[in-house]
């Protein structure tokens, strides 16, 4: 068996849309032009390796890689399954996958997409104003369809399949129909308030053109006179996203609208997993998370958040660019004052607990070692130095001496008596 017989087995047993068989043809073809007409059974796990070293140094990007294996290891999975390869029991194809590089992000600004919205807005009034054909045209069609991708975020398959009885104006919802989606399911989107007006317009200029139950509903070519399909595809759609990039210099596309709703969905304060995979018709909710890109100030704030609750800031040290000299809070300011008077006070009470007390006739006997005096007397005058001025007042020390228990006082050593005493009356005290 060929791989491309055993590919059409495959499509012939499952239910896949037209773009997903045209997928798996593409992967297997791939593959042909590679191994050229071999039969299934000479293709190994190392000839599969061998292939993906020479694509990828010929340029085929990882994601391309790793299309093509994950669709022909879905197919090779199949032949196992069933019976249909009997030559081997292993898929070839099995951890054949890279690691891609991480995709830039995928979502559209807002203030781009209001750009977008008033360019269009404006194309329109031109439009009905002058009868003149405007760069995109007819713009209120393709302003219904801008917003229709904004508002639902549906992909640009559904949009196109949806037929004019799928809108139900009386309970405002979007039918889209499983047939048409990649999921299989059928599933509803309400009419928003911003999508309504978008919406009856197409639905009474569709009315007016003698619209069937079952047609095209977005089918531009039968609202202008300038387009001469059938049905509307995908090509067209794309066109005008491309003119719309090209003016806003924002690439937009319906599938990044549908990124940016379901990041802008997560950042609501509800948060809403469930009610964002509904929306976008997701069977998993690990596909949801890959459309929603990181949100950064949320991020911030709840970090600050932490950091407020666990009191993290308290201990941040603010840095002044401009150099200005700092100045002192009312608690650091009263530190100041209170620090250097506290010291004084200890070193006061400890000189005084260790003075003896004076006996009729003696010199009180120092201590023979200097350096467990908390203060040094100056040979001078005998007076235990002060704080730095800057740092203390001098009247404030003394009114701190004042209230102190008085010290034994000494009289001053007499210059003319050796080793004597002079009168203690007329002697100054020595603190």
């Amino acid at each position: 068996m060929t791989p491309l017989e055993l590919t059409q087995e495959y499509i012939f047993a499952h239910d896949l849309r037209a773009a997903s068989a045209k997928i798996y043809l593409a992967a297997t073809k791939a593959l042909i032009k590679h191994f050229g007409g071999v039969d299934v059974e000479t293709i190994d796990h190392r000839n599969i390796l061998a292939w993906r070293r020479k694509v990828l140094e010929n340029g085929l990007s990882k994601r391309s890689w790793n299309t093509y294996s994950n669709h022909l290891r879905t197919i090779w999975g199949y032949g196992l399954e069933h019976g249909i390869l009997t030559h081997t029991s292993i898929n070839p194809f099995k951890k054949t996958t890279v690691i891609p590089p991480k995709r830039p992000s995928k979502t559209v600004a807002g203030d781009a997409i209001q750009r977008a919205r008033s360019w269009l807005t404006s194309l329109v009034d031109l439009e009905q104003c002058t009868g003149d054909r405007s760069k995109i045209t007819p713009a209120w069609f393709w302003l219904a369809t801008f917003e229709m991708f904004y508002y639902t975020g549906i992909r640009l398959n559904a949009l196109l399949c949806l037929r004019y009885k799928d809108i139900d104006w009386d309970k405002q919802m979007i039918l889209v129909r499983g047939e048409t989606e990649k999921t299989h399911r059928e599933f509803s989107v309400p009419i928003m308030e911003g999508l309504a007006p978008h919406l009856r317009r197409l639905l009474d200029e569709a009315k007016g053109g003698g619209f069937a139950p079952e047609d095209q509903l977005f089918n531009v070519n039968r609202f202008s006179r300038h387009y001469h399909r059938k049905e509307m595809n995908i090509d067209q759609v794309e066109a005008m996203y491309r003119k719309l990039t090209d003016k806003i210099g924002v690439r937009m596309t319906p599938h990044r609208f549908r990124h940016t709703l379901a990041t802008d969905l997560m950042k609501q304060p509800e948060r809403n997993i469930h009610l964002t995979k509904s929306l976008l018709n997701h069977t998993n909710i690990a596909t949801t998370m890959n459309y929603i890109e990181a949100d950064y100030d949320h991020m911030r704030a709840v970090l600050h958040e932490r950091s407020l609750a666990q009191g993290a800031l308290k201990h941040v040290r603010r840095v002044d660019s401009s150099g200005a000299i700092p100045q002192p809070t009312n608690d650091q300011e009263q530190r100041l004052h209170r620090e250097p008077a506290n010291q004084a006070i200890q070193q006061i009470e400890h000189l005084t607990s260790n003075r003896q007390p004076c006996e009729s006739g003696q010199m009180p006997t120092a201590p023979t070692d200097r350096s467990a005096l908390p203060l040094e007397f100056s040979s001078v005058d005998s007076v235990p130095p002060f704080p730095p001025g800057e740092l203390f007042e001098t009247n404030m020390l003394f009114t701190l001496i004042a209230n102190m228990q008085r010290a034994p006082s000494f009289s001053r050593r007499s210059s003319g008596t050796a080793g004597g005493f002079g009168q203690t009356a007329n002697a100054r005290a020595s603190p």
